[in-house]
């Protein structure tokens, strides 16, 4: 048998929260009981006093008196426990959708267009305020934030195929000229330098067959410039690279490129349209697997197709993973590693 004081303190205990409870439903009942929630304060007030001085016939009466108002007015206005998930579900839901109509959501990566930078496997988060406010499912923009910059990674839909989101690169905004020569990339004439890091082993799954395959491809690190482009003064190598470096200023954005075919001399791509205002144009990292903005003849990206900047990847999962599989593995080196 448990002692006399130690009892009445688990009782004085037990009063006290009855007490918060009460006064807590009658808070949030209080235009339903009117004139009748001060009484029901009273009654709190006294069960509390009465559990401060310890007086064990005060409390009783006092708990007594609490109940009564208890069955008379909060009786059944606690809501029940599946009432309150319910509503604790419902809530957790909307503020979801929310943050995935206006703030963040992921995007799974089903093609090598964007290797090395993304990997077929890769979860990323896309940042839905970068740049603008949207009414979700529309391209209506609410509130301008600021413009995709040259080296940004963004989800667009593709204005070619309304129903497909991809990711690319932006490599030119408006004004901006876009060229391959020999697989360099040049904005406005100017070519964009990058350093050869060696060869890797390319390996990904084919859309038409289903099987995987695999290619030794050459890996370039490149820096392109994102402050804004002027032509060179003149024809000189000295001449580009004055210009590279005035718009370096602005900041550079490296990233690695691949190059899976042999560069064949004097081989060009463009030069395309130049990008018109409201647009970007964008190329894919795995240059030579890329469905880009240089197909059929170069089109572009309105800016209300952006959807947001690719800014993390989260997960990945697939070839070169570690568990359970090394074929179809958790890529722990790639598990929240930013997007360059």
């Amino acid at each position: 048998m448990a002692d006399p004081p130690k009892k009445l303190e688990r009782v004085r205990r037990d009063a006290r929260r009855m007490a918060r409870d009460a006064r807590r439903l009658a808070a949030r009942e209080a235009r339903r009981l009117g004139d009748a929630r001060a009484v029901v304060d009273a009654a709190a007030e006294e069960v509390e006093a009465a559990a401060e001085s310890g007086e064990p016939s005060r409390l009783s009466e006092a708990l007594r008196a609490l109940d009564g108002l208890w069955e008379t007015h909060l009786f059944r206005r606690g809501k029940p426990l599946w009432r309150e998930l319910g509503q604790s579900a419902l809530a957790a839901v909307v503020v979801a959708l929310l943050v995935r109509a206006f703030v963040v959501e992921s995007f799974q990566i089903p093609t090598g267009s964007m290797a090395p930078t993304l990997l077929v496997g890769d979860r990323i988060f896309v940042s839905k305020l970068s740049y603008a406010v949207r009414i979700p499912f529309t391209h209506l923009r609410l509130l301008e934030l600021g413009a995709p910059r040259r080296g940004d990674v963004i989800v667009f839909e593709n204005p070619r195929e309304p129903q497909k989101d991809y990711v690319k690169r932006v490599v030119g905004v408006a004004g901006d000229v876009i060229e391959l020569r020999e697989q360099v990339l040049l904005v406005n004439g100017i070519p964009q330098p990058r350093s050869p890091l060696g060869e890797i082993a390319y390996v990904e799954r084919s859309a038409e067959a289903g099987k995987t395959f695999s290619d030794t491809c050459r890996r370039y690190r490149e820096s392109l410039a994102r402050g804004p482009l002027a032509p060179p003064a003149g024809p000189l190598p000295a001449d580009e690279e004055a210009s590279w470096q005035a718009a370096a200023a602005g900041g550079v954005a490296a990233y690695d490129v691949l190059q899976c075919r042999r560069a064949r001399l004097d081989a060009r791509e463009g030069p395309f349209e130049v990008v018109r205002p409201g647009h970007v144009f964008v190329l894919g990292d795995n240059r030579d697997r890329s469905a880009d903005s240089r197909g059929e003849g170069g089109w572009q990206v309105p800016l209300d197709h952006v959807r947001g900047r690719a800014t993390l990847v989260f997960f990945s999962r697939g070839a070169g993973g570690t568990w359970p599989t090394a074929a179809a593995g958790v890529r722990l080196d790639r598990l929240f590693k930013p997007i360059e």
